[in-house]
């Protein structure tokens, strides 16, 4: 038996959708991102050298690496939430290589006579840092998985990694802004592993919600 059905059959009961919009996403990750600032700031609050407005150089490196790995990765979540649409942002891939030096050479000097710190790997704010990062990208990530239910996101498991990592590196962001360390063991150890399980975090929830 053959069943012959038409388009017109096909297509009767669909209904337009308004295509999501990039800039939305962007606005909602950054206001997010913006409200995590302003509660560190209230409740914690900022580097006396930020407030003077002559930030130690490593903080300086520290921030703008956050922020670059943070943007590469929103540019490449809102390109997947309109699959088809333009180029694949790749951009992210580039600025997590070049955020992955401060836990390499963290390695690289802990290979030598003086070995890692113990002081940075029990300090009393590591677990601050660690803690107010995650949180902080959990609000980030949520309000963009949000957005992302309204769009046409494929590959959910790599746009999950991505959500993760850019809250992940947001929140972090925000934290450090406050941070009081300049190390780059600090950095290599609690910033490195708050986006690393925001990035896991993502991973493994943010599928399950976009899933179509």
């Amino acid at each position: 038996m053959t069943m012959t059905i038409d388009i017109e059959t096909l297509v009767a009961d669909l209904q337009p959708v308004r295509p999501v919009s990039p800039r939305g996403g962007v606005l909602i990750a950054l206001v997010a991102a913006a409200v995590v600032v302003a509660v560190v700031a209230a409740t914690l609050g900022l580097r006396p050298d930020f407030v003077a407005g002559d930030p130690h150089p490593v903080v300086m490196m520290r921030e703008g690496m956050l922020l670059l790995l943070g943007f590469a990765s929103l540019a490449a979540v809102v390109a997947s939430a309109r699959p088809g649409v333009g180029q694949s942002s790749t951009g992210w891939r580039w600025a997590l290589a070049a955020a992955s030096l401060f836990p390499l050479t963290s390695i690289a000097l802990s290979m030598t006579s003086t070995g890692f710190p113990m002081d940075v790997l029990f300090s009393v704010d590591g677990p601050w840092c660690f803690g107010v990062s995650i949180g902080g990208g959990l609000l980030i990530g949520a309000g963009l998985t949000l957005w992302l239910r309204s769009g046409a996101p494929t590959a959910i498991n790599r746009i999950g990694w991505l959500v993760g990592l850019t809250s992940g590196s947001f929140g972090a962001f925000a934290y450090g802004l406050h941070c009081s360390s300049i190390s780059v063991f600090y950095v290599g150890l609690w910033y490195t592993g708050a986006i690393m399980l925001c990035a896991l975090l993502g991973r493994l929830i943010v599928p399950r919600l976009i899933r179509w």
